[in-house]
């Protein structure tokens, strides 16, 4: 789990953050405090799908199948 900040001031984990569907099938975490969305684009898509499920699983989502198939669920935000 990797710890990060946001430009707002909040520190903690990096799947503590809110996962946000983007659009275009496109998913990110969102900054619990400010909303900043982290598309982590960076990343390889093997710790980019790792990382956005275990958001899921803190939130208590089980969007798992839903991020693999890069549609909205109903009971995210999208932004």
């Amino acid at each position: 789990m990797a710890r990060e900040s946001c430009f707002c001031g909040w520190v903690g984990e990096l799947e503590d953050r809110e996962l946000v569907y983007a659009g275009a099938g496109e998913w990110g975490l969102g900054c619990p405090m400010c909303g900043h969305l982290d598309r982590l684009e960076a990343w390889s898509e093997a710790a980019r799908a790792s990382t956005l499920a275990e958001a899921a699983r803190r939130r208590g989502i089980t969007a798992e199948s839903t991020i693999s198939r890069l549609e909205p669920p109903e009971r995210l935000p999208v932004r």
